[in-house]
């Protein structure tokens, strides 16, 4: 596996793990937690999206 590779699936496992952690996060109807959660869901959102797409990019060079 090559270091694009690693850091692709890095990018990936840690957005899925931000996401994950955004949704456990308590809100208790906090608007300032509301914001911080949607902040987070939207930052792995986009990790995530760029992640396949970098990894779609990597496998679409080797062909």
């Amino acid at each position: 596996m090559s270091k694009s590779e690693q850091y692709n699936m890095m990018l990936l496992m840690s957005s899925v793990s931000l996401a994950t952690v955004s949704r456990m996060l308590p809100t208790n109807g906090s608007t300032f937690m509301d914001f911080i959660q949607g902040v987070l869901t939207g930052v792995a959102m986009v990790g995530i999206i760029a992640g396949l797409w970098m990894y779609g990019k990597a496998r679409k060079s080797k062909a």
